[in-house]
């Protein structure tokens, strides 16, 4: 995943390295000098979702090959990123210094539905190019002429969740589905993807729904309410701190429901291994999508969509 997102944003600033020399002195783009190229970007370092923390080390790690290998057009590639611990609050707050006391050229990889959302507008107003928005919110991809500063990179969350509606309907004939997921657009994007790919004649295959504020307490409740359900399909649409104690609380709870379909954002072999050793024995055979090769995956069981 981080090959490919790096390769997408190497190519956009060879484009906008070349631009910048051809049309107009360095000085006329802010971040960018005769000799470097300023990007930044907000990663949930910390909180609930800091499983992500690895990504901007990741991205940084790729810079600095780059600069090692000549930069962009000369220019060696200055990357700084902050904590923004998955709250819209703290994103605001740095991407507004980003922009008005870094001048940074673009924002890049920002991460989350919900902290990058409130940020998008206030970056299109200044021209100041969002790259490569870390999340599969429909409206990142299907709303860019109205944010044309804007691009995502990922498939859509809505997308996902019509594939799996799809499934269940194909291959899962007869099955109670309990639904799980984040109460924003993030959760709200695969459940109404979900409820397409279901169509209306099967959409009363699901028998329960709760959603679950982002927050540090484990869902719990809402893991026993979708067990009381009699549902024997959970379908967890939630990032990876609480897709990873949903499994335990499932496990504990004694639930045992024949099929388990987690979406591509947590179910790679990293979370789904925390949530074995954690003491959960629902992880083999999990269901999923996948855009991209998850390299342990190949010697486990879980299951592609």
């Amino acid at each position: 995943m981080k090959r490919t997102f790096l390769l997408l944003a190497a190519a956009v600033l060879v484009s906008a390295a070349v631009v910048v020399t051809a049309g107009a002195a360095p000085s006329a783009a802010p971040g960018v000098t005769a000799n470097s190229i300023l990007l930044e970007g907000t990663f949930p370092l910390s909180g609930p979702a800091s499983g992500y923390a690895p990504i901007p080390a990741a991205m940084a790690a790729y810079f600095a090959y780059t600069n090692a290998k000549g930069g962009v057009n000369g220019r060696k590639i200055n990357f700084k990123y902050e904590d923004d611990g998955y709250n819209p609050a703290n994103t605001v707050q740095l991407t507004h210094k980003f922009v008005e006391q870094d001048h940074a050229f673009a924002l890049v990889g920002g991460l989350g539905t919900e902290p990058q959302l409130p940020v998008r507008q206030y970056l299109n107003d200044n021209k100041v190019p969002q790259l490569f928005v870390s999340t599969g919110a429909t409206t990142f991809d299907r709303d860019y002429a109205n944010y044309p500063w804007t691009i995502g990179w990922q498939p859509d969350y809505e997308a996902e969740g019509s594939t799996y509606g799809k499934y269940v309907v194909k291959n899962l004939g007869g099955a109670k589905i309990g639904v799980l997921y984040q109460n924003d657009d993030y959760g709200n994007d695969y459940l109404r993807g979900l409820n397409a790919g279901l169509t209306a004649q099967h959409q009363n295959m699901i028998v329960a729904t709760a959603p679950y504020d982002l927050s540090n307490s484990p869902p719990a409740a809402q893991v026993a309410k979708l067990k009381a359900s009699g549902a024997d399909t959970f379908v967890i649409f939630a990032t990876p701190t609480p897709t990873i104690q949903s499994y335990v609380i499932a496990t504990k709870l004694g639930w045992k429901p024949a099929h388990v379909i987690t979406n591509s954002v947590s179910a790679t072999d990293a979370f789904l291994t925390i949530a074995t050793k954690s003491g959960s024995d629902l992880t083999n055979g999990t269901l999923t999508v996948s855009y991209l090769l998850d390299p342990p995956t190949r010697s486990t069981t879980r299951r592609r969509a």
